[in-house]
């Protein structure tokens, strides 16, 4: 399937979790996502701060899908938003796109993030017909780079992140 075939924003499930397109309904999540301090001590972008930002956010989100650069699910487990999982910097061109993620603290080392990453790995992979995913992540993070190393992603040490000194730059490539 080719990205440019998607008139919906596409649902991902597994055993646990759904993987599901944020809607205004998510305003207040999304807030207490991309402003919590805890979740966004190893990201560098700029935090939201208030209910019209994160409006704003899903907005330019759900754009950004409509121009095919990038897929941000939110992520559910038992009925509650936990988390999140994006692609972005989607290139149909280079075959290749930017993978990110955030998940609350209580649920962390439960498994949940290898489950979403891995799930959205596979739909890159096979759907959107990439053939490189590459994420970058803070150096001190070493949750996200374990999750990263057991997930097949390799340390690029000669690739320097342009916007932030401290990210690392793993990369995964598709099999195929």
């Amino acid at each position: 399937m080719n990205f440019i075939n998607f008139t919906e924003h596409p649902v991902l499930k597994t055993e646990r979790l759904i993987l599901r397109k944020a809607t205004d309904l998510d305003i207040a999540v999304v807030l207490e996502l991309r402003s919590s301090e805890e979740i966004n001590k190893f990201v560098g972008t700029k935090r939201i701060q208030n209910l019209e930002e994160a409006s704003a956010f899903i907005n330019s989100c759900n754009s950004l899908y409509d121009q095919h650069k990038r897929i941000f699910w939110l992520i559910e487990f038992q009925n509650q938003v936990i988390g999140s999982i994006v692609l972005h910097n989607i290139s149909k061109v280079d075959t290749y796109a930017e993978i990110g993620y955030k998940l609350k603290p209580n649920f962390q080392q439960k498994g949940i993030m290898t489950e979403a990453l891995q799930k959205v790995i596979t739909f890159g992979f096979d759907k959107l017909a990439l053939t490189t995913i590459e994420a970058f992540t803070h150096k001190n993070n070493i949750a996200s780079i374990a999750l990263l190393e057991k997930n097949g992603f390799v340390f690029l040490p000669k690739r320097k992140c342009s916007t932030f000194n401290y990210n690392r730059i793993f990369k995964l490539e598709s099999k195929l």
